[in-house]
């Protein structure tokens, strides 16, 4: 059968806990081991480009304001490139001796299960926006305002960093940036949060849904951002089941690249032309709008779920 029922075992001879608690500590380490090169390579272009060591020492983010944007996405793509891609290829080549076309049952990717993908996506960013609104307004209790002054300032910088990274002068920049934003962490996130660690949580704990949802915590909680958790959780569990009914990493993989992209289209677009328009803001689409979007959701991801679980499928 394509679909992933019981997961993809890639636990090279392993036990099932073992090989997991390996993956996790290849997961922690490709995190700060990316963290740590495009840093670095940020610091060393902004001392190039004039900036101060004795600034840096005293606040390491004014090197942000040394580099150009083709400089800051490289340094995106450096900690991308280590962290999701590295490491699923280093675990699956090192400790399951396979190939990263071991992560799908069936390597064919259908026209129409893509559309469907794409469409299910872009409706879902409209669905999104309520629990956006929502995760963005939770308040605590005094006893936690240590935790939330954090978090408030924390999705402060990450959205100062997001400014940064969106702001194109020119094509070439946008293109540049589809790359960094959208295409390369659409293909190496998915490979390492539905690719490895889905597949190893599923062969764990026997439970493909449980295995969908504690690995999009995961994917959500490594972008630190609290006040994004649920939204971005509620778009890996997407994902995860893109994967799962389908047996195959493409359809997470483009569906991932379809919101990221999406979203930097529509920024780049209006920079342009001044016509802002914004998916995942519930108060910038209709009523109606909105009710058809949760609809056409709906209909999709059934479509989707039946067209891979229809008996003339099975093997």
């Amino acid at each position: 059968m394509t679909r992933l029922d019981n997961g993809i075992d890639l636990t090279g001879g392993r036990t099932e806990s073992s090989s997991f608690l390996i993956l996790l500590g290849l997961l922690a380490a490709g995190f700060f081991v990316g963290q740590f090169v495009g840093g670095l390579v940020g610091a060393i272009l902004a001392l190039i480009n004039g900036m101060g060591l004795d600034e840096f020492q005293k606040n390491p983010e004014i090197m942000f304001d040394y580099l150009s944007l083709i400089e800051v996405l490289s340094t995106q793509i450096l900690y991308t490139l280590v962290f999701t891609f590295l490491v699923p290829w280093f675990y699956i080549k090192i400790f399951a001796e396979k190939k990263l076309s071991t992560l799908s049952n069936e390597t064919k990717v259908r026209p129409i299960a893509v559309v469907v993908v794409v469409l299910a996506t872009f409706t879902f960013m409209v669905v999104n926006s309520y629990f956006i609104e929502w995760n963005q307004n939770i308040k605590f209790p005094e006893f936690m305002s240590g935790f939330e002054k954090w978090a408030r300032e924390t999705e402060d910088q990450l959205a100062k960093a997001t400014e940064k990274f969106t702001t194109f002068n020119n094509f070439g920049e946008f293109l540049f940036g589809f790359i960094a934003i959208a295409l390369l962490p659409g293909i190496g996130e998915e490979l390492l949060f539905r690719g490895l660690l889905q597949n190893s949580l599923q062969r764990l704990s026997k439970n493909k849904h449980l295995a969908i949802w504690l690995s999009a915590l995961l994917f959500s909680a490594i972008h630190l951002q609290f006040y994004g958790l649920v939204p971005r959780m509620l778009l890996g569990a997407l994902f995860g089941y893109f994967y799962v009914w389908s047996g195959n990493i493409w359809y997470p993989i483009i569906g991932h690249i379809a919101n990221n992209g999406i979203q930097v289209i529509l920024v780049y677009t209006a920079q342009v032309s001044g016509a802002e328009i914004i998916l995942d803001d519930s108060e910038t689409i209709p009523v109606v709008g909105q009710i058809v979007a949760v609809v056409f959701f709906i209909v999709l991801m059934f479509f989707f779920r039946n067209e891979y679980l229809r008996p003339k499928r099975l093997e």
